[in-house]
């Protein structure tokens, strides 16, 4: 990976984590504006009521939600099984559309509330929470800065534990391993 000028030594994996984090959302934001200008100059609809990109988008979040992957690999298997009935939903009611605007006002309405469900179930994600905090290495006053996500932080402090259980059970069987 590519050293950022100024830093020294290795990234952790916390960062590594942060930096490809804000790396994906800036090439997402990136290609959606790209894909809302695009249709917008053409065809004179407004980014929010362009089928096409709203079906593209979903497809794109479907992938990833039935991958199990990134953000929705710990997503609840009810909170996924409501997501994909609610694409289901938007992919029925947009085929073959070009705009939001082609419906009749019940069926935008439908597709609304759809993709307003899949938003808070996609946000409604408090595991992926990224948190940094600046730590100080044992034996070391040079801080860093380590980021991780709720899950990762969980999967650590009880990683951490066993480790220390482990040590523990060793060391009251006569183990080496004992200071």
């Amino acid at each position: 990976m590519p050293r950022l000028a100024g830093t020294v030594g290795r990234l952790s994996t916390g960062e590594q984590g942060m930096l490809r984090y804000f790396a994906r959302q800036a090439v997402f934001t990136l290609a959606l504006a790209i894909s809302a200008a695009v249709p917008a100059a053409a065809n004179e609809i407004h980014p929010n009521m362009d089928a096409t990109a709203i079906l593209d988008q979903q497809r794109q979040l479907r992938v990833e939600v039935e991958q199990r992957s990134g953000r929705y690999k710990d997503m609840p298997a009810t909170e996924r099984a409501t997501l994909l009935r609610e694409q289901d939903k938007v992919f029925t009611l947009l085929r073959d559309r070009s705009a939001i605007t082609e419906l009749p006002e019940a069926d935008r309405i439908v597709v609304f509330n759809s993709l307003e469900s899949i938003s808070a179930i996609v946000n409604r994600a408090p595991e992926e929470k990224l948190v940094c905090e600046r730590t100080r290495k044992i034996g070391s006053n040079r801080t860093e800065t380590v980021c991780m996500t709720a899950a990762e932080r969980r999967a650590r402090r009880e990683a951490d534990a066993k480790a220390l259980g482990d040590r523990n059970a060793a060391c009251l069987k006569g183990g080496a391993d004992c200071l």
